[in-house]
């Protein structure tokens, strides 16, 4: 019996992280695939999951168009979540579409200004639901998220917005549950990056050094070479050799997955 198009889609989806582009379009070729399937379905569960699958994968398209649809279905999920489970439990979902936000002002440089406000005003109202909800995992989530906007708005040298940043990382690394790792370690990368930016890379290095080893012990490539570049710019401002080597690592990761914008930003760092 063949596999319904949803369960397919999130295979490939979870194999993107470590094969790369082929399996992101076959994620995304599934997800799609499905939908007229899941609206006729009428399963309000089934549509979560899908939803968020799709909004994921066009996302990691790292093109302006998909990824505008991927905020589009980011959005009515919150909004379905939300008539299912209640405003408080949309917290998980609400971090997608703060992430689309966030990466559509890196692809959309114009519109960058516009996208970083948008997401910064949906992530307040993220956190507040977050803290009223007063679940550790949700706050977590939810600090790491405005983390991440309150750093791409501050990055290089606005000082008070990129120390806002590191007090909401570390609030994030200390709310998650016992026993998590992922999302702990990617709330690293933006930890070790915003340490970074205010002159600290001593504690930088510790910090992404221990996100690299949750990525490389769960086969997660993608998310290895995001933290072999920033270790790799550490490692520059600690004036170290080593820098040129997991810059070096880095590239290769993701040419070997096939992320060209990935592989095109992480190539500008050194030049």
């Amino acid at each position: 019996m063949a596999a319904d198009p949803v369960s397919t889609g999130w295979v490939a989806l979870r194999a993107f992280f470590s094969e790369g582009a082929a399996a992101l379009e076959r994620a995304t070729i599934a997800f799609e695939t499905a939908e007229s399937e899941v609206r006729a379905a009428g399963d309000p569960s089934l549509q979560i999951l899908w939803l968020l699958g799709l909004s994921t994968a066009l996302r990691h398209s790292r093109r302006p168009e998909p990824m505008e649809e991927g905020l589009a279905r980011a959005r009515e999920l919150v909004n379905l979540a939300a008539r299912i489970l209640g405003e408080e439990a949309t917290v998980p979902y609400r971090t997608h579409v703060e992430a689309l936000y966030r990466d559509l002002a890196d692809v959309l440089p114009a519109a960058a200004d516009g996208c970083l406000e948008a997401g910064l005003d949906y992530s307040d109202r993220t956190l507040r639901l977050a803290r009223r909800g007063g679940r550790d995992e949700w706050i977590a989530a939810a600090a790491a998220s405005r983390g991440d906007l309150v750093l791409r708005v501050g990055r290089p040298r606005d000082r008070r917005a990129i120390r806002r940043a590191i007090a909401l990382f570390k609030e994030a690394r200390r709310r998650w549950p016992a026993g998590q790792r992922e999302g702990p370690a990617q709330a690293c990368l933006g930890l070790a990056e915003a340490l970074l930016y205010d002159g600290r890379a001593g504690e930088a290095e510790g910090i992404i050094r221990s996100a690299l080893a949750v990525f490389t012990a769960g086969g997660d490539r993608y998310h290895e070479a995001a933290a072999r570049l920033i270790l790799a710019r550490v490692l520059f401002a600690l004036d170290r050799t080593e820098a040129l080597e997991e810059h070096a690592a880095s590239v290769a990761l993701f040419k070997a997955l096939g992320c060209r914008w990935e592989l095109a930003q992480a190539q500008a760092v050194m030049a």
